[in-house]
């Protein structure tokens, strides 16, 4: 679901402060991705997305459908909404197939969506700890993101940014460039899954709330 993935991040301070510039990687009419460095060598990657005939609800269904997951993140092999403290946030758990010899890995995640004008939504994503481990796969953290979603007559703006730390011993270069081909596979896949009906008509299980509490987790 909200994973965000592989796909999701935001150290807010980090985005704010680097003076690096965005690199574009991949530009096309309707997906734009670009990154930049992060002091530990793993890039930030951001994502521009517009899906036509598409609203903020659709795109929520698609991420609350744990089932359909594995259709759209790339490499991601089971996703598991464990615990909803509220409407606005989920915890997830997220489980990531690795081809050998690299290790498999999980991530767990909480996020938050909130409504940031008439039309726009954010969706904040940060790893947590957990207490015990859930698998032998190893834990990407720290995980940080955001998704900015500006819903528009024609269709649906999406602004996606990420860093995640998949730790073990996976060269930085390696890294970086799976991350990028894993984010730029999901969103061409999202934009066919997105348009699908059932995902369409219905209202979100998300209510946007009030995420300055959880705004507390970010850096921890």
């Amino acid at each position: 679901m909200l994973k965000l993935i592989v796909i999701a991040t935001i150290a807010m301070s980090p985005f704010l402060c680097s003076a690096t510039q965005w690199r574009t990687w991949h530009k096309s009419d309707d997906l734009n991705i670009a990154y930049k460095p992060h002091e530990s060598g793993i890039n930030y990657v951001k994502v521009n997305a517009f899906y036509k005939h598409v609203t903020v609800d659709s795109l929520l269904n698609v991420m609350n459908d744990t089932k359909a997951a594995p259709q759209w993140l790339s490499s991601v092999s089971f996703v598991e909404v464990l615990e909803r403290p509220n409407l606005a946030q989920a915890i997830v758990y997220t489980y990531i197939d690795s081809p050998w010899p690299v290790s498999n890995r999980d991530m767990l995640t909480h996020s938050c969506l909130s409504q940031i004008s008439d039309h726009g939504y954010r969706l904040d994503i940060v790893s947590i700890e957990d207490g015990e481990p859930r698998s032998k796969a190893i834990r990407v953290e720290p995980v940080r993101g955001y998704w900015l979603l500006s819903e528009t007559e024609q269709g649906l703006n999406i602004e996606h940014q990420i860093y995640a730390d998949p730790n073990g011993a996976l060269p930085n270069w390696l890294i970086n460039k799976t991350a990028r081909e894993n984010i730029r596979n999901s969103f061409i896949a999202l934009k066919e899954i997105i348009s699908d009906e059932k995902y369409q008509f219905s209202p979100s299980a998300f209510v946007a709330g009030n995420c300055e509490e959880f705004s507390q987790l970010e850096g921890k």
